[in-house]
């Protein structure tokens, strides 16, 4: 009966870990795009089928049946020139004012004005030209249009409401407004843990050291606290441990400040069982809001210059990325097994988790903002903006090749497991 219970604690942290992150991601593309004016017909959560929608003003909200991420559709993000071919015959629904209300195939509409199309402006006059029974005819799309494609008809957008349209400040801003949203629920994170059981004492200060081990050896006291580690200042405790951590069997010369006294003291980290350094210390702790406030920015700050030795270390140690990296399968089971040791342990894999989000998207691989920014950078550089159906075009190749990398880790995790 526990494990069963174990086991539905672990799926219910994975949803809802999974959920959050992509979630607040999104929502921050979403408030800023609208804020700016730009339609946005979906809001999903999820990609495929969808397995929970419903519709709240302009926009579709959905979950969906693969958990690789999410998305907000912004009109005019793809041109919606691109939805037409000229020459095609369709056919369109004409509301009281004799604007097209409704534009698809000739069986969506039997009874619409139908022909094949000799033009199509969606940018400036928006309009769209037929070559009716009647000769060839310009018809004015109305502002709540929608275009019937399959299941799922797509709303269109006048110019001033498309993305394409919008200034290219406010493309960045809706760009940058996901990898900004996911960083600042890591700070928030890290301050409420911060604020429960405390927070690291900066500069590091020692509250108690274990009997036995290298920091007793050396002559370390509780209340000391540690400036300098091989002459290099130490700012915080997360630097202090990682300086220890990283240097197991080897001679290090800490300086400390002991009762207003100045002293310096040589110990040797020991190797623990995953090989990293320890000594036998723990933090003095703080319990004020100003210094969980602190320490949520401090940690990730810290956790953000790891993440990204991370990253480089892929190009620099061979078999990282197999070795190294998690994929989907990985992070569901690092998840589920953080859930069973508490819920600050969740919320801090939660916070490392988001922050990894937000570094991933920034990075300028096709599909991601990070790649959609760095086109915006171009645009402002050249004056002018790249063809929209090229930079199209290069986001779909990358985003087929992110199914394919993410398909890969995901063998990669199982064939790691058994």
């Amino acid at each position: 009966m526990g494990f069963l219970t174990g086991g539905i604690t672990s799926v219910v942290a994975v949803v809802v870990v999974f959920l959050l992150l992509v979630t607040i991601h999104e929502f921050g593309h979403f408030i800023i795009a609208k804020k700016a004016g730009v339609l946005v017909p979906r809001f999903a959560i999820g990609f495929g089928p969808p397995l929970y929608r419903f519709g709240k003003g302009e926009t579709e909200y959905s979950i969906r049946l693969f958990p690789l991420g999410g998305y907000v559709q912004l009109a005019g993000e793809i041109p919606q020139d691109t939805y037409f071919k000229l020459g095609e015959t369709i056919a369109v629904e004409l509301n009281g004012s004799g604007e097209v209300e409704r534009i698809g195939d000739v069986s969506d509409l039997p009874n619409g004005i139908a022909g094949p199309v000799r033009a199509v402006d969606m940018q400036r006059r928006y309009t769209i030209t037929i070559e009716t029974d009647q000769g060839v005819r310009e018809f004015p799309i109305a502002r709540r249009a929608w275009l019937l494609a399959g299941k799922d008809p797509l709303p269109l957008a006048p110019p001033d409401r498309q993305m394409g349209q919008k200034p290219l400040l406010a493309r960045m801003l809706i760009v940058l407004a996901g990898p900004i949203m996911n960083v600042l629920l890591t700070i928030v994170l890290f301050m409420i843990i911060g604020g429960i059981i405390g927070t690291p004492a900066n500069p590091p200060q020692l509250a108690s050291v274990v009997p036995g081990t290298p920091a007793a050896r050396a002559g370390l006291q509780p209340g000391d606290v540690v400036t300098q580690v091989n002459g290099k200042p130490v700012p915080t405790w997360m630097q202090f441990v990682y300086d220890i951590e990283g240097h197991p069997d080897r001679r290090m010369l800490l300086t400390v400040n002991h009762l207003g006294r100045t002293k310096t003291t040589l110990l040797i980290p020991e190797k623990d069982a995953s090989g990293q350094g320890f000594i036998g210390v723990s933090a003095a702790m703080a319990h004020d809001l100003p210094t969980a406030i602190e320490g949520g920015f401090v940690q990730t700050g810290e956790y953000t210059q790891l993440i990204y030795n991370a990253l480089g270390s892929l190009f620099t140690h061979k078999n990282a990325f197999v070795k190294d990296m998690a994929g989907p399968v990985k992070i569901v089971q690092v998840i589920g097994q953080q859930a069973q040791l508490g819920i600050l342990q969740l919320m801090n894999l939660t916070a490392i988790l988001s922050l990894n989000l937000a570094i991933f998207n920034l990075l300028p691989i096709p599909a991601l903002d990070g790649s959609r920014f760095l086109f915006m950078v171009v645009e402002w550089l050249r004056g002018k903006p790249i063809d929209p159906r090229k930079e199209y075009l290069v986001h779909a190749i990358g985003f087929a090749l992110l199914i394919l990398l993410t398909v890969f880790r995901t063998y990669l995790d199982v064939t790691q497991l058994f």
